[in-house]
């Protein structure tokens, strides 16, 4: 948001003023008059009763930098009075030391000619020395005088002293304007308070915090913008957001091969195991496609699988505790796709490292896909990663997309750890709801999601103000 103080002869000249400096956007926040006329308070950007802080500190700073203005002004007048009396002061003791001078001058050769015109009379080599003179020095009247070189010197040193005045002038509003530029972008960046913000970068932070991006890529983001334009940054940064989301070529639901998919509890790794089963199946046969399940420590954990199997017509294969899955997958090796099931658990059960260790041996073969679920938290699809990780994981699939609210959190996991983005899943049909992605598409559903949510804050926030009883007053 950008406050800004309008002086003006009156509310038609203000409005103008208004318009012309911050558009046709702004906002009248307030007005009064005053001994000049009309002062009118415009913000752009303004979000109702919340800003009301925001704007009184940047009046406030606003006023600040004018009275600093206003003292340094007055500080160089009268440096600059004071240089010019002590010029002059100067100027005047050199005339009277070069009037002093003068008249000694004279002094001395009147009483020279007077003892030279007495030792003449005597004749003699004196009087030789009479009618030849030694060539008297010229009248002090005829030399340059002192002072009036002294005027051309003084032009000099005031240039030289009005040009560092203006320079240490410059520098001053230079430093009170990244002054103002780190106070307003939240005391500099999140992750270096070295690097400031400017007041735009600050803006663009703010947004993509909206879209729910994790605060380390949010701070790179905005450090890449250039423009100063608020709305030409913005087409910026959704253009890096596109950049920096890995994608995965589109060829799992063709190609086939042996793939894992890793991740938490609910996270939907079952039922995406059985819409990539149903798509291969519609399009290669079953024979082509086996499906394995590692999960033995959950009751009934075979039966949504086993469903999928009897259904598909493909065979399913369940892994003992203790088995061994580079032999199992060599049985498999005639099967165009094979998908292997993991269970979701805990990093604190001791069987988390059990079958970790089991899909690291299959090595680079088995290719591990970490799903992450849309609905989760942010933190929780980091930790997620990190448990993963050891595994060797190859890529990330998105599940729950039409549950989900935002898709800052995932999209971040992709962006900071180069996972790419392989498949969408966005609903519980089998075999429909399961799309390949698309970091455009990606990006404008997040801005949709941001923007959508701001408006139903809004709205709630005024339903809010409008249902709170009115405060009663009391006299006493």
């Amino acid at each position: 948001m950008k406050v800004k103080r309008f002086t003006a002869a009156n509310m038609q000249t203000a409005l103008r003023l208004v318009s012309q400096e911050l558009g046709a956007d702004a906002v009248i926040v307030s007005s009064r008059k005053t001994a000049d006329g009309i002062e009118v308070v415009a913000a752009l950007d303004y979000q109702g009763q919340n800003a009301t802080p925001e704007i009184e500190r940047q009046l406030q700073l606003q006023q600040e930098l004018e009275q600093a203005k206003l003292r340094q002004q007055q500080r160089s007048q009268s440096s600059a009075g004071q240089r010019a009396a002590r010029l002059q002061q100067a100027r005047a003791a050199d005339v009277g030391t070069q009037a002093g001078l003068a008249e000694v001058l004279r002094g001395f050769k009147n009483d020279q000619l007077t003892a030279v015109a007495a030792r003449s009379t005597g004749g003699g080599r004196t009087s030789a020395v009479a009618r030849s003179p030694r060539p008297a020095s010229p009248p002090v009247a005829e030399r340059s005088p002192l002072p009036e070189a002294a005027p051309a010197a003084a032009p000099v040193s005031q240039i030289n002293d009005t040009g560092l005045h203006n320079h240490a002038l410059e520098k001053m509003q230079g430093e009170l304007r990244d002054l103002k530029d780190w106070m307003v972008s939240h005391n500099g960046s999140p992750w270096d308070t070295r690097r400031p913000l400017t007041w735009q970068q600050s803006r663009v932070w703010a947004r993509c915090q909206d879209l729910g991006l994790e605060s380390a890529w949010a701070d790179d983001i905005a450090a890449r913008v250039t423009s100063n334009d608020l709305d030409q940054a913005w087409q910026q940064v959704l253009a890096m957001l596109q950049d920096d989301i890995p994608v995965a070529a589109p060829r799992l639901l063709e190609q086939g091969g042996m793939v894992a998919l890793v991740g938490p509890t609910g996270a939907g790794k079952t039922t995406t195991i059985g819409k990539i089963a149903a798509q291969f199946v519609m399009r290669h046969g079953a024979d082509s496609v086996a499906l394995v399940t590692l999960d033995n420590y959950r009751v009934a954990a075979h039966d949504q699988l086993r469903s999928f199997s009897r259904i598909l017509g493909v065979p399913l294969h369940v892994l003992p505790a203790q088995g061994d899955l580079n032999k199992l997958l060599d049985n498999l090796q005639g099967k165009k796709l094979v998908l292997v099931d993991s269970a979701g658990l805990s990093s604190r059960d001791q069987d988390f490292d059990v079958q970790l260790a089991m899909l690291k041996q299959a090595g680079s073969r088995l290719k591990k896909l970490l799903v992450l679920p849309l609905t989760s938290q942010g933190r929780c699809l980091q930790e997620n990663y990190e448990l993963f990780k050891p595994a060797g994981l190859s890529g990330c699939v998105f599940t729950k997309l039409d549950e989900c609210f935002s898709l800052g959190a995932a999209m971040s996991v992709a962006a900071l750890t180069s996972l790419p983005v392989t498949l969408v899943t966005d609903g519980p049909h089998i075999p429909d709801d399961i799309h390949y992605p698309e970091a455009a598409k990606l990006v404008r559903l997040a801005e949709q999601m941001a923007r959508m949510a701001r408006t139903r804050w809004q709205a709630a926030t005024a339903m809010t103000e409008r249902s709170r009883p009115a405060a009663k007053t009391e006299y006493k």
